[in-house]
């Protein structure tokens, strides 16, 4: 683990963020990719809506850890600001992203459910860079104690050393980065087919959440929720309201009523 990458000229260049501006990059590259083999006329849109989306996208992230961590927040308000030590929720980031996602197609005029698919496998892709190169190497979403051969000692200086010392814990970020890049494989395939518009994205939902509420039984970091994992329970409605909505579409798409992507 490396919470400092390196230094340059005296200022540390920090894991977290070095590979958050990685993973942003190689996923607008994917997304832009993508885009100019299926709809050539969204490059160009894409290139448009990436910073809104990053900024709205780390707004949320940010926002989503401080609401369920008040506690230790309300007590520290300067670390609000302080994302470089970690705190930025995954969901709260793609509630952001799809937040303006959803503004940005209808000040253009199209079609959310059409470029919320071609953005689905870059948002996988960002996300398992993000929870590979930066949860991982800045010690933090790390998992439980464990005796496994999966265990990993964390290094000192991160908040999982901070947390269990020289213990093993399951390595969490790597389980879910994989996953993400499971998904990200996946949403590919999808998108070879004509489909119902949404399917993609809406597939996307339903795994990464039944993915994400399967390892918060190995999260030791855990957001808060009335005694229960807040993933967990966000996981959860997320997931139905994804399926249904799938259900949905197709319903509609078969009588009609919704058009398919190519």
């Amino acid at each position: 683990m490396r919470p400092v990458l390196f230094e340059v000229m005296g200022f540390p260049i920090r894991s977290y963020g070095f590979f958050i501006a990685v993973a942003f990059m190689v996923a607008l590259w994917l997304a832009k990719r993508i885009a100019a083999r299926r709809r050539p006329g969204y490059v160009p849109l894409i290139e448009d809506f990436a910073l809104t989306a990053l900024a709205s996208a780390l707004v949320g992230a940010r926002l989503w850890e401080v609401a369920f961590t008040w506690d230790y927040y309300g007590t520290n308000l300067g670390e609000i600001f302080a994302i470089w030590h970690g705190g930025l929720s995954i969901q709260g980031g793609v509630v952001g992203g799809v937040l303006a996602a959803i503004w940005f197609t209808r000040r253009h005029k199209l079609s959310f459910w059409d470029l919320a698919d071609h953005l689905t496998p870059a948002l996988a892709l960002g996300q398992a860079i993000g929870r590979i190169g930066s949860c991982f190497l800045n010690g933090d979403a790390y998992g439980k104690p464990t005796t496994s051969v999966f265990g990993v000692t964390y290094a000192p200086g991160t908040p999982a050393y901070e947390a269990f010392g020289a213990t093993p814990l399951w390595p969490a970020e790597l389980f879910e980065g994989t996953w993400d890049l499971a998904i990200m494989t996946f949403s590919l395939w999808l998108l070879r087919k004509e489909r119902p518009t949404g399917t993609t994205f809406l597939w996307y939902v339903v795994l990464y959440s039944a993915g994400r509420f399967s390892l918060e039984f190995l999260r030791a970091d855990s957001l808060g929720f009335f005694g229960l994992k807040a993933a967990q329970v966000t996981s959860v409605l997320f997931m139905i309201a994804a399926a249904l909505l799938l259900l949905w579409r197709r319903q509609r798409a078969t009588a009609g009523s919704i058009p398919n992507e190519m």
